[in-house]
């Protein structure tokens, strides 16, 4: 429950858990006040409710943005909880960009390059297959390629007036990829700043680009570039081909897109949206922030990176928030929005399923085994770094080698039945739509309303597709805290399967939905334990440990 104090004393605003094994800690005694309807709500004469009963805290104001006024009624039939199905689109108007030949068949084959040619290709601007024109792929690019190929680049993609140009590129600033303020690691970022001939309130000049890492910069670059754009599959292009083709269907806010393309041969690509506009954060001491700013309705909060959930101001709306969203999105792909760019969506019931996959033959005992012994040795790296290279960032159960142990010893267990718990999870469509696959907070935006509720949206789409929805809670919550999760896992499950089902999708037991989640655990647990090797002791070096707090 999250409660906010109207008289007395003790905390402002927060959460609690209103039922701990079987006891009620918190009992609704009063109804709440009614609320303002949704403007899709029908007063008995037939007429919209918004019409009938119009309130500041329903009604757009003709200076503000559009998403603004969106939003406002978005969150207001969040509290009403009014049905909010996605509404018709005349192919008329869809964005110019998809008008003609669809962008998925205008994109060939990934590509899987060798070091060598890596090396030789990817220093080339060759032509996008989006696009036709050839484009920047680097900071300096994006500066050098002139006023010109911008104006050109966002005519070409209908996001700027065929009668206005742009005038000069004020700046471009290479965001940081490393340290306290680096900004992801899935491809360098940077700040572009425009000036457009015409002023257009619907034109951003404060602008984002991402592009891919620089084979030839550092040794960092060759590993990443490889494992992002090359040896560990098709990552890029999907991120872009979602852009283009969803914009315009997703339940939630993303930045607004400008231009983006990719060549296969070397690659390359270039992604440019709007700039969020992330707010200030207060002063931080001793890893939490001590100032707590006072934020205006639609003010978007401070960036948080990831997994430094530390300096959320209010974890519980963040994580409560970002559910909800997940829900809006896996909802509407059961109403058919994303057909146009992920194809119909397949329905079928458990017994179809099973019918499907036929009888099931028993495992090699030595595949089984062979599987266990590899997630073994991953679990030996992230024991090792828990009790002998970290155990200050640990808590105490964390590094208790008896607690460790036992962990193991059920991780062993769990690993050979790891096929049948996939299958078990995927055996429905209604457990199965189009997910975000790595929702942590630092992949989203927040903002408050008048009512100091929170509303997002989300950004970074490498991997959207259709998938058993449990398996991308992981890629959510594994940046939450430990308190946090024991406290909240099910009233998240809860608000999962309510959102789901008011926005179109099939009705969820919740303690289904948490039992398929936590079937999760042992196998992400492992796949944990790789990035020990993988990412964490090469961004830190075992040595450098004992100095961190």
């Amino acid at each position: 429950l999250h409660y906010r104090r109207r008289t007395g004393s003790g905390p402002e605003e927060g959460w609690i858990s209103i039922k701990v094994t079987g006891k009620v800690l918190a009992e609704l005694l009063e109804q709440p006040s009614a609320r303002v309807p949704h403007q899709n709500a029908k007063t008995p004469n037939g007429d919209s409710a918004a019409t009938a009963s119009v309130s500041a805290a329903a009604a757009p104001s003709a200076s503000e943005p559009r998403w603004v006024a969106e939003s406002r009624r978005k969150m207001q039939a969040f509290r009403d909880g009014e049905k909010w199905l996605p509404p018709t689109i005349d192919p008329k108007d869809f964005p110019e960009r998809l008008r003609g030949t669809h962008p998925v068949q205008k994109m060939p084959p990934h590509k899987k390059l060798l070091p060598k040619e890596m090396a030789e290709m990817s220093v080339k601007n060759l032509p996008g297959h989006l696009s036709g024109m050839k484009f920047p792929h680097n900071a300096d690019q994006l500066k050098s390629f002139g006023a010109d190929w911008y104006t050109e680049a966002f005519h070409n993609f209908g996001t700027l007036p065929k009668d206005n140009r742009v005038k000069r590129i004020v700046s471009v600033e290479q965001l940081p990829h490393s340290g306290f303020d680096a900004a992801g690691g899935a491809g360098h970022k940077a700040f572009v700043t425009l000036e457009y001939e015409k002023q257009d309130s619907n034109l951003h000049t404060e602008l984002f680009a991402k592009f891919p890492w620089d084979y030839h910069e550092s040794d960092t670059g060759k590993t990443y570039r490889m494992q992002i754009s090359s040896s560990g599959g098709d990552l890029d292009a999907p991120e872009l081909l979602t852009y283009v083709c969803c914009e315009h269907l997703f339940p939630f806010r993303i930045p607004k897109l400008y231009f983006c393309d990719i060549n296969r041969d070397t690659t390359n690509y270039m992604l440019i949206t709007e700039r969020v506009p992330f707010g200030r954060r207060g002063r931080v001491e001793h890893g939490k922030v001590v100032d707590k700013i006072e934020r205006k309705p639609y003010e978007v909060l401070p960036v948080c990176g990831k997994y430094q959930d530390y300096l959320l101001e209010d974890p519980g709306k963040i994580y409560f928030c970002i559910f909800r969203e997940m829900a809006h999105l896996a909802a509407w792909d059961q109403q058919g929005r994303y057909d146009y760019f992920l194809g119909p969506k397949p329905k079928y019931t458990v017994d179809e399923a099973f019918a499907a996959m036929g009888e099931k033959k028993p495992a090699k005992k030595q595949l089984a085994a062979n599987m266990t012994k590899g997630a073994m040795l991953l679990v030996d790296s992230g024991i090792d770094f828990a009790l002998n290279t970290a155990p200050q960032v640990f808590t105490a159960r964390g590094r208790d080698p008896k607690v460790l142990a036992k962990m193991q010893e059920e991780l062993a267990r769990f690993i050979p039945m790891n096929d049948d718990i996939k299958g078990y999870c995927a055996a429905s469509s209604e457990w199965v739509a189009a997910m975000h696959s790595n929702l942590q907070a630092d992949n989203a935006f927040f903002w408050p309303d008048e009512q100091g509720d929170l509303d997002a949206g989300l950004f970074d789409w490498c991997g959207f597709n259709r998938t058993p929805f449990v398996v991308n809670f992981m890629g959510c919550l594994s940046g939450a805290d430990a308190d946090f999760l024991d406290a909240h896992e099910e009233g998240l499950m809860k608000m999962f399967c309510d959102e789901y089902e008011r926005y179109g999708g099939p009705h969820l037991d919740w303690q289904e939905l948490l039992l398929r989640y936590r079937l999760q655990w042992p196998n992400y647990v492992v796949d944990c334990c790789r990035w020990v090797e993988r990412d964490i002791l090469r961004e830190c070096p075992k040595e450098e440990w004992s100095s961190i707090k």
